[in-house]
């Protein structure tokens, strides 16, 4: 029987396996205080931020280790609620705010700190012109103004209640299509009986 080895499903962005832990290395600021009361933990938040804010000029690396998936703000605010009341605060303002401005001065590309991913969406044309208006308007590239808009929080309000199933793929890399195999059982060429 032949050995087969499996390898992890990759993004063509991502950088080789030896290389991946130098690019994604972290900042070395100090852990947050989990046991924090909810009201302090946003003060908690922008003193972390000022320590991250002086350690890099790469607004990527700074969104990863404040907003990220694992950062400071996610260890402090597990919970969708607790989230929601950090993003009512004047310290998820402030934080926005560090963000903004790391952007107006990083002339680096994403990719040199942390792979990028790509997505594509189906605009209506109009929509897509007020985009490409708006983004003229205040000499952006349509690129820096979706990430823009996607940095800002949105309300539920906003946000339509999604009908029937989700479309579309889901996000991550796609694992191998199921092949099927046709047989002449079930699939007789043309002009052949069906195998009884």
């Amino acid at each position: 029987m032949a050995h087969t080895e499996t390898t992890a499903l990759r993004y063509a962005s991502d950088p080789d396996p030896e290389q991946a832990e130098q690019v994604t290395s972290r900042l070395k600021i100090s852990p947050p205080d989990c046991q924090l009361p909810l009201e302090q933990r946003g003060q908690e938040v922008l003193r972390l931020a000022q320590d991250a804010f002086a350690k890099t000029g790469t607004w990527v690396v700074f969104y990863r280790e404040m907003l990220g998936s694992d950062g400071i703000v996610r260890q402090l605010y597990p919970t969708p609620e607790e989230m929601r009341f950090f993003e009512d605060s004047s310290e998820f303002a402030e934080l926005q705010e560090m963000v903004a401005a790391m952007r107006s001065q990083d002339a680096s590309k994403g990719d040199a700190t942390e792979p990028e991913r790509m997505i594509t969406i189906r605009l209506p044309k109009s929509l897509h012109d007020s985009l490409r208006i708006e983004a003229e308007e205040m000499n952006l590239s349509i690129n820096k103004l979706c990430i823009s808009k996607l940095l800002q929080r949105i309300e539920s309000r906003f946000i339509p209640i999604q009908q029937g199933r989700r479309r579309g793929r889901r996000p991550g890399p796609q694992g191998p299509r199921k092949l099927t195999v046709a047989t002449l059982e079930t699939h007789p060429q043309i002009g052949q009986q069906p195998l009884q």
